[in-house]
């Protein structure tokens, strides 16, 4: 047999975007993931909050002074993705926790 012929055979098409906005659609978010989400719009805000409570110094003159302050992006940036990854832990322990119950409600439909 052909090579090309078995792939072609094999070949699945990809998801398309409707059937994936659908299938998501179809999901609820439970209190743990609805909180992942809010925490992570408010620690988004949060971090530019802090970006600019504690400016980076741009030039500084002869004695180490600062004489020229700027928004710090490097605190910024690194607070979104330290927010990120807290964020998604809670999140996806939220959809293990769906996912268990969704198990356990089937088993218990069983008996």
């Amino acid at each position: 047999m052909d090579l090309f012929d078995q792939i072609d055979k094999e070949k699945e098409e990809l998801p398309k975007l409707r059937h994936i906005t659908q299938e998501m659609q179809k999901q609820k978010l439970n209190g743990y993931q609805i909180i992942a989400v809010v925490t992570f719009i408010v620690l988004f805000i949060v971090g530019i909050i802090l970006g600019n409570l504690f400016p980076a110094c741009e030039a500084s003159s002869l004695f180490g002074t600062c004489t020229k302050r700027q928004f710090n992006l490097s605190l910024t940036i690194f607070f979104w993705f330290a927010s990120f990854l807290v964020c998604v832990f809670y999140y996806a322990l939220g959809h293990l926790i769906f996912l268990l119950s969704s198990i356990n409600e089937k088993l218990t439909k069983r008996k």
